[in-house]
């Protein structure tokens, strides 16, 4: 799963070849292959991430929605180099004057207006993300304080209270944070929704800043049974919103 780190990480690079560029849009999706000629002569106006969302503008008020998930990958090729990945999986190809970008078994590319992408109660009304410049922690604590019965480490994997975490981050935030994922919401105090929310920032900026090297951050996560890094204790795993989550019995009491 990408989490959204690495979408921040992937756009600042699909921003270099796209941003301003006048492109040619090839679909390769049969959903939107009829669309694709209402958007020639279009211009980048803006490439975005949001949480794990990845939205691309376009001048002609139209807005194409991505999400990778377990599948998806981008591929940015300069004119005539081959491509690395079989053509018969490309989705979307965006053709610039030095570069072709390829969009690869995304499950969910979706084209739609700013005015639908805003009432998609689905897709358009995500929680704050750490790594934007509006993100805000004031919204993140009204939205994680809306159901105190939840378990937090299942609150942070709902997009629509935090964008961007995925389950490597939740275990490594709650980990370093000192809260057991089985915690309910309304049992934390609010110095420990605030030390949460400092790891949060911290985790965020820390593996957009070291991606390729992301397992010198990484100190529980996919490592049942082994000693705890802080006191020793064998870590525990068990199944948390239908995934494998750990967590120190004695650390995260």
């Amino acid at each position: 799963m990408t989490e959204g780190p690495l979408v921040h990480h992937y756009v600042n690079q699909l921003k270099k070849v796209l941003l301003g560029r006048a492109v040619r849009i090839e679909f390769r999706l049969r959903t939107l292959k009829d669309l694709e000629s209402s958007l020639q002569d279009v211009h980048i106006q803006k490439v975005e991430a949001h949480g794990k969302q990845f939205r691309i503008h376009f001048s002609k008020d139209r807005i194409l929605l991505v999400h990778l998930m377990m599948w998806g990958s981008w591929r940015i090729y300069r004119k005539g180099e081959p491509w690395d990945k079989p053509a018969q999986r490309a989705q979307v190809v965006f053709h610039t004057d030095s570069h072709i970008v390829v969009l690869f078994s995304a499950p969910v590319v979706k084209l739609l207006t700013p005015f639908e992408l805003q009432n998609n109660p689905k897709w358009g009304n995500l929680g704050p993300d750490p790594l934007r410049s509006d993100f805000s922690s004031r919204e993140f604590f009204q939205r994680l304080k809306r159901d105190p019965s939840r378990e937090i480490g299942e609150a942070l994997l709902d997009q629509q209270i935090i964008a961007g975490v995925g389950n490597i981050l939740r275990i490594e935030i709650l980990f370093r944070s000192r809260i057991h994922p089985r915690r309910k919401v309304g049992s934390l105090s609010q110095t420990e929704k605030e030390e949460l929310l400092r790891w949060l920032l911290k985790m965020f900026e820390g593996w957009i800043k070291q991606i390729g090297r992301r397992g010198r951050w990484i100190q529980i996560y996919r490592r049942s049974g082994q000693p705890c890094p802080n006191c020793g204790d064998p870590i525990q795993f068990f199944r948390q919103a239908r995934r494998i989550t750990y967590a120190c019995p004695h650390c995260q009491s």
